[in-house]
């Protein structure tokens, strides 16, 4: 079964944005865990992020793939 691809403009702390960052699942099952700290992102120019769970201010889902 293949997972969904979500899409979220996310804001983080210091006020970047993130437009259409692709996540496979949904951002919340990636921060399920107390050990889970940081969580890779890929923004629209394909270039991958790490991002902590205390940074991200806002993520807003915009669409859902699959």
């Amino acid at each position: 079964m293949t997972k969904k691809i979500h899409v979220y403009n996310i804001t983080v702390s210091t006020g970047e944005q993130f437009k259409n960052v692709r996540i496979e699942g949904s951002i919340s099952n990636r921060y399920s865990g107390i050990a889970t700290t940081f969580i890779s992102v890929e923004n629209e120019a394909g270039q991958t992020v790490e991002l902590t769970k205390y940074q991200i201010v806002k993520a807003e889902l915009i669409n859902i793939e699959g």
